[in-house]
Protein backbone atom coordinates (compact mmCIF):
# COMPACT_ATOMS: atom_id res chain seq x y z
CA UNK A 1 0.00 0.00 0.00
CA UNK A 2 1.22 3.50 -0.79
CA UNK A 3 1.19 6.25 1.82
CA UNK A 4 1.09 9.84 0.59
CA UNK A 5 2.82 12.68 2.46
CA UNK A 6 1.69 16.30 2.26
CA UNK A 7 2.99 19.34 4.21
CA UNK A 8 2.12 23.04 4.21
CA UNK A 9 4.66 25.86 4.06
CA UNK A 10 5.12 26.14 7.83
CA UNK A 11 4.44 22.98 9.83
CA UNK A 12 4.06 24.00 13.47
CA UNK A 13 0.72 22.58 14.63
CA UNK A 14 -1.60 19.68 13.88
CA UNK A 15 -3.19 19.32 10.43
CA UNK A 16 -0.32 21.12 8.71
CA UNK A 17 1.20 17.83 7.55
CA UNK A 18 -0.51 14.53 6.79
CA UNK A 19 0.43 10.99 5.85
CA UNK A 20 -2.54 9.30 4.22
CA UNK A 21 -3.03 5.88 2.63
CA UNK A 22 -3.65 6.20 -1.10
CA UNK A 23 -6.63 3.89 -0.61
CA UNK A 24 -8.40 6.65 1.38
CA UNK A 25 -8.60 8.93 -1.70
CA UNK A 26 -12.23 9.93 -2.36
CA UNK A 27 -12.01 12.30 -5.33
CA UNK A 28 -11.11 15.81 -6.35
CA UNK A 29 -12.45 19.18 -7.38
CA UNK A 30 -10.58 21.42 -9.81
CA UNK A 31 -10.67 24.97 -8.42
CA UNK A 32 -9.23 28.29 -9.50
CA UNK A 33 -5.50 28.06 -8.96
CA UNK A 34 -5.34 24.37 -8.12
CA UNK A 35 -6.91 21.03 -7.32
CA UNK A 36 -8.67 20.05 -4.09
CA UNK A 37 -8.04 16.42 -3.16
CA UNK A 38 -10.41 14.66 -0.77
CA UNK A 39 -9.51 11.74 1.50
CA UNK A 40 -11.42 9.78 4.13
CA UNK A 41 -11.17 11.24 7.63
CA UNK A 42 -8.02 9.99 9.40
CA UNK A 43 -10.01 9.45 12.59
CA UNK A 44 -12.78 7.47 10.86
CA UNK A 45 -15.39 10.21 11.17
CA UNK A 46 -17.93 11.44 8.66
CA UNK A 47 -15.83 14.44 7.63
CA UNK A 48 -13.14 14.29 4.98
CA UNK A 49 -9.59 15.55 4.75
CA UNK A 50 -9.01 18.24 2.11
CA UNK A 51 -5.65 19.01 0.56
CA UNK A 52 -5.23 21.71 -2.07
CA UNK A 53 -2.35 21.52 -4.52
CA UNK A 54 -1.69 24.91 -6.12
CA UNK A 55 -1.00 25.26 -9.82
CA UNK A 56 -1.52 27.72 -12.64
CA UNK A 57 -5.03 27.72 -14.09
CA UNK A 58 -5.15 25.44 -17.10
CA UNK A 59 -2.77 22.90 -15.51
CA UNK A 60 -5.34 21.23 -13.24
CA UNK A 61 -5.83 18.20 -15.52
CA UNK A 62 -2.08 17.63 -15.87
CA UNK A 63 -1.65 17.87 -12.09
CA UNK A 64 -4.50 15.41 -11.53
CA UNK A 65 -3.08 12.98 -14.12
CA UNK A 66 0.27 13.11 -12.33
CA UNK A 67 -1.38 12.63 -8.93
CA UNK A 68 -3.20 9.51 -10.16
CA UNK A 69 0.10 8.14 -11.48
CA UNK A 70 1.75 8.84 -8.11
CA UNK A 71 -1.04 7.07 -6.19
CA UNK A 72 -0.88 4.06 -8.50
CA UNK A 73 2.91 3.75 -8.55
CA UNK A 74 4.27 0.40 -7.53
CA UNK A 75 4.92 0.39 -3.77
CA UNK A 76 8.22 -0.72 -2.35
CA UNK A 77 8.34 -3.94 -0.34
CA UNK A 78 6.23 -3.38 2.75
CA UNK A 79 4.54 -0.29 1.32
CA UNK A 80 5.61 2.97 -0.19
CA UNK A 81 6.11 6.30 1.57
CA UNK A 82 5.69 8.89 -1.18
CA UNK A 83 6.38 12.58 -0.75
CA UNK A 84 3.68 14.18 -2.88
CA UNK A 85 4.05 17.77 -1.69
CA UNK A 86 6.39 19.00 1.03
CA UNK A 87 6.13 22.77 1.09
CA UNK A 88 7.53 23.05 4.65
CA UNK A 89 10.46 25.45 4.28
CA UNK A 90 10.30 27.19 7.66
CA UNK A 91 13.17 26.68 10.08
CA UNK A 92 12.24 25.77 13.65
CA UNK A 93 14.19 28.68 15.14
CA UNK A 94 12.35 31.29 13.07
CA UNK A 95 15.42 32.24 11.05
CA UNK A 96 15.36 32.64 7.29
CA UNK A 97 14.32 29.41 5.56
CA UNK A 98 17.20 27.30 4.31
CA UNK A 99 15.07 24.50 2.85
CA UNK A 100 13.21 24.43 -0.44
CA UNK A 101 9.79 23.00 -1.14
CA UNK A 102 9.72 19.52 -2.68
CA UNK A 103 7.01 18.30 -5.02
CA UNK A 104 6.91 14.87 -6.63
CA UNK A 105 8.82 14.76 -9.92
CA UNK A 106 5.70 13.48 -11.72
CA UNK A 107 4.24 17.01 -11.43
CA UNK A 108 7.00 18.33 -13.73
CA UNK A 109 7.13 21.62 -11.83
CA UNK A 110 3.41 22.35 -12.18
CA UNK A 111 2.59 22.23 -8.44
CA UNK A 112 3.61 25.37 -6.57
CA UNK A 113 2.04 24.97 -3.13
CA UNK A 114 0.12 22.77 -0.70
CA UNK A 115 -2.59 23.65 1.81
CA UNK A 116 -4.35 21.32 4.24
CA UNK A 117 -7.85 22.10 5.51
Amino acid sequence: MNYLFFAEADVETSNEAMLLPASSYLGCDPVSGGIKLFFADVEGGATRETITLSCTNGNQKAVLDAFVAIMNSRPHAGGGFIIVADADIADADGSSPTRTATYHKAFNGLVTGCAIA
